[in-house]
């Protein structure tokens, strides 16, 4: 394959992941806010600073603005971040491929770019139907996972899409947890702030595998254990890396040489989560593991470009 080819696959899963997880991030805060209005400790200080560029002047100033939020992350043409703008990249780099997709998957992302861009969406939040115009992007992010999953064939340019889709996937969930335990005292014996967890939770799809999986209500040390370490969480770090190395295993089937590098530094980050424990995170500190692991699963996608996009 092509590297312009497996780059643009690459970089529209991507693009698609973090349009998953942005509008996850909005739609839980959204409904925060309601629950909590007026109250001096909520506020969109997190969501701002982990996707935009915005300096502390601007965020503090729209923090308690929840509609003025929403309206520059989903439609503002001059964040770079918006759902928009990203949808549209994710548009473009998969029309140059379209032969390596389906023809389902095009429509999907196609339809994914024609709703963002019709008027009605924009007057929906008008209109203060918040909550249902961000289920309905939500949704059509999901219609496009599943008709990937379901058409795509499992060649070398699903290995690209999967790779694009858990490096972006890992370095979310670092991001938000990261902010998130980086707002707050640590104290894995607390358990007062069960809407600040559960918040969390929601926001990484994690709530209801946290009640299934954890005893003893919600607390910081389990939240970030399940974020982190647990394997059967499709978000955690662990369940992305393990993902990453099969992928790197399957192209090393054919490109035996161009992923050996990769291998190891794959190897040596599995390593740092699978045997690493939250006695072991806590006393290195929470905020400061995860910004390790985020600036990883950076270097190891430039790794990846260099090897396979032809990134110099």
């Amino acid at each position: 394959m092509l590297s312009r080819i497996a780059d643009s696959l690459f970089w529209m899963a991507r693009y698609m992941e973090r349009t998953d997880g942005i509008l996850r991030m909005l739609k839980i805060n959204f409904i925060t806010a309601l629950d909590r209005s007026g109250q001096p400790d909520y506020n969109w200080q997190p969501v701002l600073k982990i996707f935009t560029p915005l300096g502390e002047e601007e965020v503090e100033r729209m923090a308690l603005k929840s509609d003025e939020v929403l309206r520059y992350m989903i439609f503002n043409r001059d964040n770079n971040n918006s759902i928009r703008n990203i949808v549209s990249r994710a548009r473009e780099n998969a029309r140059g491929v379209q032969d390596h997709l389906t023809k389902e998957v095009w429509e999907s992302i196609n339809e994914f770019y024609l709703k963002l861009n019709d008027p009605e969406l924009e007057n929906a939040l008008n209109r203060g139907e918040q909550i249902v115009m961000l289920g309905s992007l939500i949704d059509q992010y999901l219609l496009f996972n599943g008709v990937a999953e379901v058409t795509m064939p499992r060649g070398q340019g699903w290995n690209y899409l999967n790779l694009g889709k858990f490096i972006e996937r890992g370095i979310l969930t670092a991001d938000i947890l990261g902010v998130k335990f980086n707002n707050v005292v640590y104290d894995q014996s607390n358990l007062t702030d069960v809407p600040y967890w559960r918040n969390l939770l929601l926001s990484l799809s994690g709530y209801e595998l946290y009640l299934k999986r954890y005893q003893g209500g919600l607390n910081g040390h389990n939240v970030a254990d399940l974020g982190i370490l647990n394997p059967q969480f499709p978000r955690s770090l662990a369940y992305c890396l393990f993902r990453l190395d099969r992928i790197i295993q399957n192209l090393a089937e054919d490109q035996v040489e161009t992923t050996e590098p990769l291998k190891k530094i794959i190897g040596r980050l599995r390593a740092k989560v699978e045997y690493a424990d939250m006695e072991l995170i806590s006393r290195t500190g929470i905020h400061t593991f995860l910004t390790e692991m985020k600036n990883d699963f950076y270097q190891f996608s430039n790794a990846l470009g260099r090897s396979y996009f032809a990134y110099n």
